[in-house]
């Protein structure tokens, strides 16, 4: 993150709540990891979160995500969650999370890079689905990087 500057950081709330859930519900916490990332949060103080103006790319970016993976049933689709969602030929989930999906709206929101050590498919599937929207005119961008 030094490379980029501490002054174009910024953290979306939803990843912060993410964290501090996990650290809620854990049974042992490590009290110096708890400190070391709260010092963490504070070092980057600008965090940005969910508001009107995320609802827009969140909704195009989840339906696109179904329109690309969800089964079509007479009136809408068989999934409700994105967790729900599989590949349609391998039948494996795709790993979609949702507080994944409404962090990338959050970048998408401010025409911001995601950065991100996620790699998991399902932050894939969410640039796929960014990708396609991108493709069709869509004014909604996602750009993500990838960290080590």
């Amino acid at each position: 993150m030094k490379a980029i500057g501490v002054a174009t950081v910024m953290l979306p709330a939803i990843a912060i709540a993410e964290i501090e859930f996990g650290m809620a519900k854990a049974t042992n916490p490590d009290p110096t990891q708890k400190a070391q990332l709260r010092a963490f949060f504070n070092q980057y103080p600008h965090h940005l979160g969910f508001d009107d103006n995320t609802i827009e790319p969140y909704s195009q970016l989840r339906a696109e995500i179904w329109r690309l993976y969800a089964t079509p049933k007479k009136r809408g689709h068989k999934e409700r969650l994105p967790e729900q969602l599989k590949d349609r030929i391998t039948g494996n989930e795709l790993g979609i999370d949702e507080r994944d999906l409404l962090i990338a709206s959050v970048a998408a929101q401010y025409n911001l890079v995601l950065a991100t050590m996620d790699q998991n498919a399902g932050m894939q599937h969410i640039e796929t689905a960014a990708n396609s929207l991108k493709a069709n005119g869509s004014p909604i961008s996602l750009r993500i990087s990838y960290w080590n």
